[in-house]
């Protein structure tokens, strides 16, 4: 088979085209992660346990083995998400 220099240059122009294409859409995707890195996480104001919790986040795990605020935080966390009852959390 032998390839025409039509053909190679169709080959070429689409090969450039892809290339382009591909370079575009990794500039967008570097601009949408920096406006995503500079927006500041949303808090909810009137929860005050969603806005213990994200302070608990920037603990070490060693600073929340003495922390009992966010250990507190955390069960309470946990017991909203399985919906459990104090009664249940009693039994375990």
């Amino acid at each position: 088979m032998k390839l025409s220099a039509e053909t190679t240059l169709k080959g070429i122009a689409i090969a450039m085209g892809a290339i382009a294409a591909l370079m575009v859409a990794v500039e967008f995707q570097t601009v949408l992660e920096t406006q995503h890195a500079e927006r500041p996480a949303a808090v909810v104001s009137d929860d005050t346990l969603r806005a213990t919790l994200q302070l608990c986040r920037t603990l070490t795990p060693e600073e929340l083995e003495t922390d009992t605020t966010c250990q507190a935080a955390w069960e309470e966390n946990r017991r909203r998400f399985f919906g459990l009852t104090p009664d249940d959390l009693e039994t375990e």
